[in-house]
C-alpha cells in the first residue's frame, strides 16, 4: 500500500513539472520602467519624438547651476541661500581650510550634463537602428543629439579644466579613460564637427518638432547654424581662433543683427521646470541670486545693460555668513530684472556672444581693427559709445573681457572661465571683498576618482 502510495505521489509530481516547463509565460513589460531596449531596437517615429522631447528637456537642466556657482566663482552673483550657508562658504571659499572631494553642490555642473549626453546617446543609437527612417532623417536625428552632446560636455570640462573629464561614456558600467584638457575640447570639438556634418545631410525640413525655443531653429539648416555657434564657443576654449572664426561664418552671427537672437531653453508650471534664475521682484526671502555689488560700481554711466538689475529698494537681501571688514552684513541691494516670470525662456547662445568671439578671435588673428569695429558694434547697442582705449593686444583683450562680463552676465557662468583662460583670474580681476579665494577649477568628483 505504501509502495503504491509512492507511485502515485512520484507521478503527481512529474505531472506538476510537466504542467510547468510546457507552459510559456509572457514577459510583462512595465510602462513606467521600459527597457532601453524597447527604443533602441526599431524605434518609432512616435518613440523617436519622445527622446528628442526628453533630450531637451534635459540640456537645460546644466543652466541654473552654472550660472549660480561659475558665477559665484567670478563674483557676476552672490548666492543668499538661506537653505545651506555652504553656497557662500564653499562656492567663495569663505574660511573654508578644506572642500569636500567632490565639491559642494557642484553635480548641477558635472552629473546633470552627464545625464543629457546619456540621452543623446540613446537617441543617436535609436535612429540608427530604425527602420522607420531614410537616411536623411536618421542624420537629421543624430546631428541634433551630438549638437546637444558637445554643449553638454562644455561644461563638466570647464568645472574640471585641468583635472580633464570622461568623453566616453556610452557604456556607463564600462566608461573610457579621464583625458585631459587638450584631448577633451578637442573630442568635443571633433563631436560638433560630426553633428554638423549630419545636419548638411538632413535634407529640408526636420523629421521631429522641437519646442518653442528653436523657432527660426527649426530645420536642419539652422539647427547647422547653432552648431557652428557652439563650436564657436569651443574652438575660443580651445584657443582656437582660426577655428571659431571658420565656425562663425557658418553660424548664425550676424553684425548688424539682433543682439538677442539665440536658441532658448524653455520652462513651464509645475510639474515641468521652472525658469531657475526667476525671482519676484523686491520680495521679502532669504533665498535669492543676488547681482554681485562690483557690477553696479565697476560699470559705465548709461551702459542700456545695467537694466538688466533691479534694486531691491524695500527689501535688501542679507545672508550671516557674507559679511565686510567690520563684520557687518553686506546688503544684498540687487537681483536678476531680465525674466518677466517663472516661466520665460533663457537663450543659451546669443548673437552678442558670436560677436563677441568675433571681436577675440580677429584680435588674436592679427586683426586689431576689425576687432575693435566689432567692439563699437556692442558698445553702440547699448548706448557707451566707441572703444578709445589704447590699441596693444593686452589693452583691446581687456575691453572685450569688460563687454563679455556685461553683455554675458548670469548666462551660464562665463565670466570665471574667460578670466581663467585668459590668465587673468586673479584679485585685480575678481572682487574679493567677500573675504573668500580664487579657484582655478574644482576637486575632482569622487566617482572619478576611484
Amino acid at each position: 500500500m505504501k509502495k503504491i502510495f509512492h507511485l502515485y505521489a512520484i507521478a503527481a509530481l512529474l505531472m506538476g513539472l510537466l504542467c510547468f516547463t510546457s507552459c510559456e509565460i509572457e514577459e510583462v513589460v512595465d510602462p513606467n520602467n521600459p527597457s532601453l531596449g524597447s527604443v533602441t531596437n526599431d524605434a518609432s517615429k512616435a518613440e523617436l519624438q519622445t527622446l528628442v522631447t526628453g533630450l531637451e528637456a534635459r540640456h537645460r537642466n546644466y543652466f541654473g547651476s552654472a550660472t549660480q556657482m561659475f558665477g559665484s566663482f567670478g563674483r557676476e552673483v552672490w548666492a543668499y541661500f538661506g537653505s545651506d550657508p555652504r553656497f557662500l562658504s564653499h562656492w567663495l571659499g569663505i574660511g573654508v581650510s578644506q572642500t569636500y572631494p567632490d565639491f559642494f553642490a557642484s553635480a548641477g555642473t558635472y552629473t546633470t550634463p552627464y545625464l543629457a549626453v546619456k540621452q543623446a546617446n540613446v537617441l543617436i543609437s535609436a535612429a540608427q537602428a530604425s527602420s522607420s527612417l531614410n537616411p536623411r532623417e536618421i542624420a537629421a536625428y543624430t546631428g541634433f543629439a551630438k549638437t546637444v552632446k558637445g554643449h553638454q560636455l562644455i561644461y563638466p570640462l570647464m568645472q574640471q579644466n585641468e583635472n580633464g573629464i570622461r568623453i566616453d561614456v556610452e557604456d556607463p558600467l564600462k566608461p573610457g579613460p579621464i583625458v585631459d584638457y587638450n584631448t577633451a575640447i578637442k573630442s568635443i570639438q571633433a563631436i560638433l564637427d560630426e553633428g554638423y556634418q549630419d545636419l548638411q545631410n538632413a535634407g529640408n525640413s526636420l523629421p521631429f518638432t522641437l519646442t518653442s525655443g528653436y523657432a527660426g531653429f527649426d530645420d536642419p539648416a539652422s539647427l547647422a547654424q547653432v552648431n557652428r555657434a557652439i563650436a564657436a564657443r569651443a574652438a575660443l576654449y580651445a584657443n582656437d581662433y582660426a577655428g571659431a572664426l571658420s565656425a562663425l561664418n557658418e553660424s548664425f552671427m550676424d553684425l548688424n543683427g539682433d543682439l538677442m537672437r539665440g536658441p532658448a531653453h524653455v520652462y513651464g508650471e509645475a510639474p515641468d521646470v521652472n525658469n531657475p534664475l526667476f525671482y519676484p521682484l523686491d520680495k521679502p526671502t532669504n533665498t535669492i541670486l543676488i547681482v554681485h555689488p562690483a557690477m553696479i560700481e565697476d560699470a559705465i554711466p548709461g551702459d542700456g545693460r545695467l537694466s538688466k538689475f533691479a534694486k531691491r529698494v524695500n527689501n535688501p537681501a542679507s545672508n550671516p555668513g557674507l559679511t565686510d571688514a567690520n563684520g557687518q552684513q553686506i546688503p544684498g541691494e540687487y537681483q536678476d530684472a531680465r525674466w518677466a516670470s517663472n516661466t520665460a525662456p533663457i537663450p543659451y547662445i546669443r548673437n552678442e556672444e558670436l560677436i563677441l568671439i568675433y571681436a577675440e578671435a580677429k584680435l588674436m588673428t592679427g586683426d586689431p581693427n576689425e576687432a575693435i569695429r566689432a567692439i563699437n558694434i556692442i558698445r553702440n547697442a547699448w548706448g557707451i559709445g566707441d572703444y578709445t582705449g589704447g590699441n596693444s593686444q593686452d589693452e583691446i583683450l581687456e575691453e572685450i573681457l569688460f563687454q563679455r562680463r556685461y553683455s554675458l552676465w548670469a548666462e551660464g557662468g562665463h565670466r570665471w572661465i574667460d578670466l581663467r583662460r585668459t590668465g587673468k583670474l586673479d584679485a585685480n580681476h575678481v572682487d574679493l571683498r567677500d573675504g573668500g579665494v580664487l579657484f582655478t577649477q574644482v576637486a575632482r568628483r569622487t566617482s572619478e576618482s576611484n
